[in-house]
C-alpha cells in the first residue's frame, strides 16, 4: 500500500454500485472496470491492494479465476454475491459476503482482510 488510501479495483455489472459508493465514502480509492473493458484491469500492479467483485455468482467465479491467475500473491479478493455458498464451494480461499449484507459488512470485511495481508 504505497498511497495514503488503499486502492481497490471494483468489478461490477450494475451501476451505480452501492459497494463502490460505500468504499469511497469510507476513504478507499476505488477504480472500476466492467465486462466491456477487462483489459484495463491490472491486478498485478503493486499499488492495487484489493479486488472487489460484485456480479452474479456464476459470473463472479469466472472473473475471480481469471484475475487471480494473473494477480500477484497478497491481493485481497472479496466477492459480493447473492449465492455465497456456491461461491465458497467453487473458490474456498476467497472472502465472500452476501449481497444483502453489503451495507453492514462490506467495510469491516475489507478492512480486516487488508489488515491481515499487511502483517
Amino acid at each position: 500500500m504505497s498511497q495514503y488510501a488503499p486502492h481497490l479495483l471494483l468489478h461490477t455489472d450494475h451501476r451505480p454500485s452501492q459497494a463502490g459508493m460505500l468504499l469511497r465514502n469510507a476513504g478507499y480509492l476505488v477504480s472500476t472496470f466492467g465486462d466491456d473493458d477487462p483489459s484495463s484491469l491490472n491486478a498485478d500492479d503493486p499499488d492495487v491492494d484489493g479486488l472487489v467483485v460484485d456480479v452474479r455468482a456464476l459470473g463472479a467465479i469466472a472473473v475471480v479465476r481469471k484475475i487471480t491467475a494473473r494477480s500477484r500473491p497478497g491481493v485481497v479478493v472479496l466477492v459480493i454475491t447473492q449465492a455465497p455458498d456456491a461461491m465458497r464451494l467453487a473458490l474456498p480461499s476467497i472472502r465472500v459476503i452476501k449481497s444483502s449484507d453489503v451495507g453492514d459488512d462490506l467495510i469491516s470485511t475489507i478492512d480486516l482482510a487488508l489488515a491481515s495481508h499487511q502483517r
